[in-house]
């Protein structure tokens, strides 16, 4: 996912105090594997400076995510890819950022 994201913005595991803007963080929040193929459900958090900014990262993330099935992304094959939840606004602890935040699931095989 970081590999496949990161042309939209820097692409993270996880929230770092001082990030500068934009950037994307994706997380697993669950699925199941099966030893070969992996399922998981992966959340994806926009974070920009104006909501438009966030909106047109989740928008390209949402494209990138959604038309990546049947293509190779480094040492990943992604079989399929679904969106679970559309983009939705979250508040944030810091107001100067805005946040975008969608759901998706993956069938991958790593090489």
């Amino acid at each position: 996912m970081i590999t496949l994201l990161s042309p939209v913005a820097p692409t993270v595991k996880a929230k770092r105090q001082g990030q500068p803007l934009p950037y994307n963080v994706v997380r697993r929040i669950g699925g199941a594997e099966d030893g070969i193929t992996d399922h998981p459900i992966v959340r994806v958090d926009n974070y920009a400076t104006t909501d438009e900014q966030a909106e047109r990262m989740k928008e390209e993330c949402r494209q990138r995510i959604t038309e990546s099935g049947c293509t190779l992304v480094g040492e990943v094959l992604i079989d399929t890819t679904r969106e679970i939840t559309g983009g939705q606004d979250v508040p944030v602890p810091d107001p100067a950022d805005r946040k975008q935040t969608a759901v998706y699931q993956l069938s991958f095989r790593a090489l």
